[in-house]
């Protein structure tokens, strides 16, 4: 099958970067946010984002200050090239993980952040999910929501005769395959999917903060980078009601 995947008809395309503004992200991983990132740079990204990978934290702390050194050693004229500067880490069971957020915006960083993990992001692409605790499995952090990830996979190839690779829980790269099905129009909302995840997104990560609990499983805002990078828009459609569109 071809890998529209259900009309995704997204070109990648190589964008002039050289009006385009930059900011810069520090993250955590190694393989997702560092394919991930690049992906939606050769796609439809209008701010260019200039990707730091990490090597894993034991602490959330730790990464901030780490985080926090590295950029403030960068000459003056390096860091004036940027626009923000981003930090994008999860909580995967951190203790510190809230007061890890509070630290970073403190020292003027925007954050990404997903409790439990990243994969929660992908995940809400397909499912509408309400933001409870979803419980460990096999003692990981993210097992449950890749396996719900691969689920929808699953099901999709077999109503579709097609071949888009599981999520490989190993390597944790995002492939062009699964990429593109997370752009693709969903024939239920009609919608494409990552307008969908920002809205579900959005709306956890706002009834959470109403309530105190902002950083509380399960939750991305995630949505708030998209909006940043130029991937989608919001449009207004009433006093209180705002939907997504993608940028194309």
């Amino acid at each position: 099958m071809a890998r529209d995947h259900l009309h995704s008809n997204i070109q990648r395309r190589n964008r002039d970067t050289r009006q385009a503004r930059r900011i810069i992200l520090y993250v955590e991983g190694r393989n997702t946010e560092p394919s991930y990132f690049a992906l939606l740079k050769r796609s439809n990204c209008t701010t260019i984002p200039v990707t730091v990978p990490g090597h894993g934290i034991a602490s959330c702390v730790d990464f901030v200050e780490e985080v926090n050194a590295k950029f403030n050693r960068l000459p003056e004229k390096n860091r004036a090239k940027f626009a923000q500067k981003w930090m994008v880490f999860d909580c995967d069971g951190h203790e510190d993980f809230a007061n890890a957020i509070r630290k970073a915006r403190e020292y003027g960083f925007r954050v990404v952040f997903s409790n439990m993990c990243i994969e929660y992001w992908f995940m809400l692409h397909f499912y509408n999910h309400s933001g409870e605790a979803i419980p460990l499995k096999e003692n990981s952090h993210s097992q449950a929501q890749i396996d719900e990830v691969n689920r929808f996979i699953r099901s999709y190839n077999k109503k579709n005769d097609a071949d888009v690779k599981l999520y490989d829980c190993d390597s944790k790269l995002i492939e062009d395959d699964f990429f593109d099905l997370m752009l693709a129009i969903d024939p239920v909302t009609h919608q494409r999917r990552i307008e969908d995840a920002c809205k579900r997104a959005e709306n956890i990560h706002l009834n959470k903060k109403r309530v105190g609990a902002e950083f509380r499983e399960s939750v991305t805002n995630m949505y708030e980078l998209m909006i940043e990078l130029g991937v989608v828009r919001k449009i207004k459609q009433g006093d209180d009601s705002y939907k997504y569109e993608l940028n194309k």
